[in-house]
């Protein structure tokens, strides 16, 4: 057996005061690294789980990438733009794309002879995937809409409901200024809760057909197209692939268009999550410090209390790197047992929290009414090799002075 290894099996304080002392500092040393895995495992969990389900809404409302007319983005004026576009088929087929949809935005107000909200009512078309709002529809039915005739039904938000104060199969009028004043009147066939409240507060779906008459534009105008991707995680090549691809391809009767991705259409959403993110690594910086100067305390007591068996083990001729490896397993042991416990409770509060929700958040402050998680089990190993190996480390600043102790002063402490 490796000697090394033998002693640090030793190396647990004896019945005296200070041995005490050191049997303490070691549990001290196993908590403070529990609860600092713990946090950091959490920390990880909940930023993942934030930015994870802010994007997944962000996207259900735009698509990855947003392809519109030049200057769409900018002006409250409609600018529509073609799908007769040359490349539209082949764009669709690309290797980068899932799927596309088309849109077309026209903006009024609803009245209901107590309130009035401004709104932009965004027509699709019956070939529209339903899949996002299916999974935050929380009272009626999705519109249905058919090729044969325009529908009257429109999809509202439950913030929209509650401060118009308007329901199910309520018969609401929205106006719609231009040139003229035009009057329509809608039956609110389903309710959506996304929490996104920027959105939540204006957003009405209907049939595209309604949009495009309003817009006084042909039926194979839009005011843009949802570029769903492959890859949610590589937006912005993806993009610029895309966009190489439509300038190899566009022709010259091709009406001009622009891509804005999600990122920079919702920036104040992903400003704030990578505001997160800085938060995050200060506090795992933190978490290791504080483990880090526990451990290095217990560490401190057990070399003052085994001073006179380093002079011993030096003596006997034992080198100083296999003294200093024997404290370091030691210290390994109190470091691992401590990650094992700060895991295994973190994990089974992540597992907890998901299933059941049980902490809960004001949506119109964090976009979503329960705290989000999200952990891969490499991000928990990664969490785990890192601060045991940070932790390590951090030690051999104390183990550093077993080399000053003289063998003759230690044995004469006994």
């Amino acid at each position: 057996m490796n000697i090394a290894v033998y002693i640090a099996r030793k190396l647990k304080g004896d019945a005296t005061s200070t041995g005490r002392i050191s049997r303490m500092g070691n549990r001290i040393a196993i908590v403070s690294v529990a609860v600092s895995v713990f946090t950091m495992i959490l920390s990880v969990a909940i930023v993942r789980g934030f930015r994870s389900e802010i994007q997944k809404r962000a996207v259900g409302f735009t698509g990855e990438i947003l392809m519109e007319a030049p200057g769409a983005g900018f002006v409250t004026e409609a600018i529509p733009v073609s799908t007769n576009l040359s490349y539209l088929d082949e764009l669709k087929s690309h290797p980068d794309v899932d799927y596309i949809q088309e849109f077309a935005v026209s903006y009024g107000i609803i009245n209901t002879g107590e309130s009035i909200q401004a709104v932009s009512l965004k027509g699709v078309g019956a070939g529209y995937r339903w899949d996002f709002f299916e999974r935050h529809l929380k009272e009626g039915n999705i519109p249905v809409f058919t090729p044969d005739a325009s529908s009257s039904e429109i999809m509202i938000s439950r913030r929209l409901s509650a401060l118009l104060e308007i329901g199910l199969q309520d018969v609401v009028t929205m106006y719609f200024i231009g040139d003229n004043v035009r009057m329509r009147r809608f039956i609110i066939s389903g309710i959506y809760d996304a929490q996104l409240e920027d959105i939540d507060n204006h957003l009405v779906i209907g049939d595209i057909r309604h949009t495009q008459r309003l817009n006084g534009w042909r039926e194979d105008q839009v005011s843009g197209m949802e570029i769903f991707l492959n890859d949610k995680n590589r937006i912005e090549v993806q993009q610029e692939s895309i966009e190489d691809f439509i300038i190899a391809n566009s022709a010259d009767t091709d009406d001009g268009v622009v891509l804005r991705s999600v990122k920079r259409i919702y920036s104040h959403l992903y400003d704030w999550l990578d505001l997160m993110d800085i938060n995050v690594v200060i506090l795992l910086t933190l978490m290791v410090l504080v483990a880090g100067f526990n451990m290095m305390s217990g560490l401190l007591i057990l070399l003052f209390e085994k001073t006179s068996a380093i002079g011993l083990f030096k003596a006997m001729g034992m080198k100083d790197r296999s003294i200093r490896n024997s404290f370091l397993y030691n210290a390994a042991g109190v470091a691992l047992k401590g990650m094992t416990a700060g895991t295994v409770l973190a994990v089974i509060f992540l597992v907890i929290q998901k299933n059941t929700g049980m902490i809960p958040l004001d949506p119109s402050t964090y976009f979503v009414d329960t705290v989000p998680v999200d952990l891969l089990w490499y991000h928990v190993l990664l969490i785990d090799v890192g601060a045991v190996g940070l932790l390590l480390i951090v030690l051999m600043l104390p183990l550093k002075s077993i080399i000053r102790i003289s063998p003759d002063k230690a044995i004469r402490m006994r």
